[in-house]
């Protein structure tokens, strides 16, 4: 479920839920299933989400997850020259339940300090304060309960996912583009403009930021991906989920201005 946070905006609640999700692929090694996939989150409705999926809720867990953020200042130095420090500090909670009943199976609790003003994620790309843990309940939270599902194998990919555009929404061409650039930085913030832009002005569903198992397919970091044969391609966990089974999904790969196709699995399946 995604993430509920005491404090923040939405973008501020989307860009942590789209976080969030990346982790959950990348240790689950691609046995997860997003929010955003099921018809609805009502917890008396999820059990009838995953079946439509073809997955057991009776052996599929959900992990729910609440944060809060409290400030404090600290100062340090001596005599009449003060430096005043703000600090966030983080408490998160994370639920896990069977996903076809209410009953909590357990709770893990996790906690981050960070400057007040710091970023989301450092110069390493590795998450800073609230994201971080989140990120370690994620993965006490397997090891706990489904240890099985930790991730050993080679990385899944990691891809910038184009917002699905809302039903019956009248926005078209350009000012499509800017609206889906627009969202796309918002969850995106740490991924370059002209690679969001190059996406958002295009009709692919994922860029490719690190292609990982699809790197033997000959995938390449800033390549666009999306659906070939009429079939359009799913959420970056039904990506991950195809490539765990087994299966190649059938793409069109756009670099640098020209095309090329890959995979035939899903195409001889539909015919």
């Amino acid at each position: 479920m995604p993430p509920r946070l005491s404090f923040g905006r939405v973008g501020d609640q989307r860009r942590v839920a789209r976080r969030s999700g990346d982790t959950l692929i990348q240790a689950t090694g691609g046995h997860a299933i997003l929010s955003e996939e099921l018809p609805s989150a009502d917890p008396e409705l999820i059990a009838d989400g995953l079946r439509s999926l073809g997955e057991n809720p009776e052996k599929t867990l959900t992990f729910s997850v609440i944060a809060a953020r409290t400030e404090r200042v600290e100062s340090a130095g001596m005599g009449t020259v003060q430096a005043v420090r703000r600090f966030a500090d983080y408490v998160v909670r994370l639920d896990v339940r069977r996903a076809d009943g209410p009953d909590v199976l357990g709770s893990i609790e996790t906690f981050a300090t960070a400057f007040a003003t710091a970023p989301e994620m450092n110069a390493e790309g590795q998450p800073v304060g609230l994201q971080a843990a989140i990120d370690q309940a994620i993965h006490q939270a397997l090891t706990s309960y489904a240890p099985h599902l930790v991730s050993a194998g080679a990385p899944l990919p990691t891809v910038v996912e184009v917002v699905a555009r809302t039903e019956g929404s009248s926005i078209n061409g350009a000012l499509a583009a800017v609206d889906k650039l627009r969202k796309l930085q918002v969850l995106y913030p740490e991924i370059p403009s002209d690679d969001l832009a190059s996406l958002a002005s295009s009709n692919a569903r994922f860029l490719i930021v690190k292609p990982g198992r699809l790197a033997a397919l000959g995938l390449a970091p800033g390549d666009l991906v999306a659906g070939m044969g009429g079939q359009a391609l799913g959420g970056r966990a039904m990506l991950a989920r195809t490539l765990v089974h087994g299966d190649t999904p059938a793409m069109s790969i756009e670099r640098a201005g020209r095309r090329f196709l890959i995979g035939q699995t899903l195409v001889a399946r539909a015919r």
